[in-house]
């Protein structure tokens, strides 16, 4: 015998073992006609070949034995799983007959049947998400559908669906069904009444800790509970009957491996306890529950984004056409402007108005958001500055009265930055006040200065008393004012640094001789330059005048 053959027994009667084994297991599955042909027979007998045509070349046995073990291990899981496979139908009993469950049928729910019959039900759950998507109400629908079939096919008393909020973090329910038990201690000021217990539960919100439903939903793991008064997590109210705990069951809604809700079942007190099979079957019915959900919200952002697009054009378009569509010709200035929005609305905006010979107005805005909120603010005051600036008020006293009339309208959340310059050509003087941030920028041509001239203030529509200051200033020819909005001198470039007002002056400085038009074009291309490819999250608008 060479070396090797003496270790050949081993091998031999432990694969001799195995294909015994496996005979037992494949006989017990075809009497019980659960046997399929299976790739893996022909696997295995591939195996067996190779391993026979091997041997024959080289007369060692060890060779043959072990592809006879590879090709048995091979076939064993298979021909396991047939045989032990259970095959009870779903038995279902009426009431009366032995092991009925009081008030209701019994399901015996086995393994492989419950496989078959969800394949039914999940078509469906699904069918009935697809026919309801676009429904008015849609979610509310098909939640209440879920819990209906789920109370069915788990003979559960109660369901509770719960959602999360991924904005507030927590759970809050949408849908209630059937006789369902809080687990969860009740507000001191509910009355211990069924009505008014019910009530309180169909609004209930819960963090997503120290209490069941967040536990769920934060480990993403079903649960099934039998003994309630056992368990921390469950918490018994008073003894009244509909208030005592029985049996639960608690499956996370997991779609697309993100956990959206909870889905809670609950049998009464002293109703035959929740088994291992009922407890398959919700969480089998969870995930297709979790899958038609998911089906709807997705729809429905889709449709909701849709629509904001919409609105956003066109409110884009109206902002675009509210702003001067060239800056005109004006008896000894030149005047040039840059507007660029972060999004399709735009919180930012600029005015020219020519009220009279010896006046002309200069705005330029920024309010707060980037929303139709915004917009209409934005609306608001154009209209309030349009309505009275033809009036002899100075600068401050029209913001002032701008600022009481957008306090009393305005979201308080929305509050706007202005710029209101006034120039009287005849004089060269300018007059000025500023509310909030938006910075005002006197370049002297004598001096080749360059300086802030405004101070930072209470925006407008914040407080309904504030009282903004006017600023005189006495022009020379060549000097130049700039205001923008805070966007242009914090944008920011790929390394995360902003353009700054040291880049503002130097581009002022360099380009001083131009006119206020080309000015406005030269720091509208040196801050693209300097921003390149970076996404900007704020809006950039700049007025640029110059004295000839």
């Amino acid at each position: 015998m060479q070396p090797i053959d003496k270790y050949a027994y081993i091998p031999l009667f432990a694969a001799t073992a195995l294909i015994v084994l496996t005979i037992i297991f494949l006989a017990v599955a075809s009497i019980r006609k659960k046997s399929k042909v299976s790739f893996v027979f022909f696997l295995s007998l591939l195996c067996v070949l190779a391993g026979a045509v091997f041997t024959a070349y080289r007369p060692n046995i060890i060779y043959f034995s072990l592809m006879l073990a590879v090709a048995a291990l091979l076939i064993l899981p298979y021909a396991a799983i047939k045989a032990l496979a259970n095959s009870e139908a779903i038995d279902i009993e009426d009431e009366g007959k032995p092991g009925a469950i009081s008030g209701g049928k019994r399901f015996n729910v086995v393994y492989e049947e419950v496989d078959r019959s969800l394949l039914d039900i999940q078509k469906d759950l699904l069918g009935r998400a697809a026919e309801s998507i676009s429904a008015p109400g849609a979610i509310d629908t098909i939640l209440e559908y879920y819990a209906k079939e789920m109370i069915e096919y788990t003979h559960a008393d109660g369901t509770m669906v719960l959602l999360l909020d991924d904005f507030d973090d927590v759970i809050s329910v949408k849908h209630l069904e059937g006789s369902f038990v809080p687990p969860y201690l009740l507000p001191e000021n509910i009355p211990h009444k069924q009505n008014r217990v019910d009530m309180s539960m169909k609004y209930a919100q819960f963090p997503l800790k120290d209490n069941i439903f967040g536990i769920i939903a934060t480990s993403a793991k079903a649960e099934l509970i039998t003994e309630p008064t056992k368990d921390d997590r469950i918490v018994q109210n008073e003894k009244e009957d509909f208030l005592r705990c029985g049996s639960y069951i608690f499956a996370p809604l997991i779609a697309q491996s993100q956990t959206i809700g909870v889905i809670a079942l609950s049998r009464d007190y002293g109703n035959e306890l929740f088994s291992d099979k009922d407890f398959d079957v919700a969480k089998k019915l969870a995930d297709i529950m979790a899958l038609g959900v998911r089906l709807i919200t997705i729809h429905n952002d889709m449709i909701e984004r849709s629509n904001d697009e919409k609105e956003d054009e066109i409110a884009s378009r109206i902002q675009k056409s509210l702003l001067p569509p060239k800056m005109p010709g004006l008896p000894g200035v030149t005047s040039g402007a840059f507007f660029s929005s972060a999004e399709s609305i735009c919180g930012d905006y600029y005015d020219l108005l020519v009220a009279r010979k010896d006046r002309i107005a200069y705005v330029l805005g920024d309010v707060t958001g980037k929303n139709l909120t915004s917009l209409v603010i934005m609306i608001q005051i154009r209209a309030m500055l349009r309505l009275v600036i033809n009036t002899p008020q100075s600068p401050a006293t029209i913001l002032s009265w701008t600022n009481r009339g957008l306090f009393n309208e305005a979201d308080k959340d929305h509050f706007a930055s202005i710029s209101l310059i006034f120039y009287d050509s005849i004089a060269k003087k300018f007059t000025y006040s500023s509310g909030g941030t938006n910075p005002i920028y006197l370049y002297k041509a004598k001096d080749q200065s360059f300086t802030k001239i405004s101070d930072d203030s209470m925006p407008i529509g914040m407080e309904k008393e504030t009282v903004y200051a006017d600023k005189d200033l006495v022009c020379e020819s060549g000097d130049i004012i700039v205001t923008c909005s805070d966007g242009l001198i914090e944008a920011l470039n790929l390394d995360g640094k902003q353009y700054s007002a040291n880049r503002l002056e130097k581009i002022i400085k360099e380009n001083h001789a131009l006119s206020g038009k080309d000015i406005a074009n030269r720091v509208k291309d040196d801050v693209k330059n300097f921003c390149g490819s970076a996404v900007q999250h704020d809006d950039q608008t700049l007025l640029a005048i110059k004295i000839q």
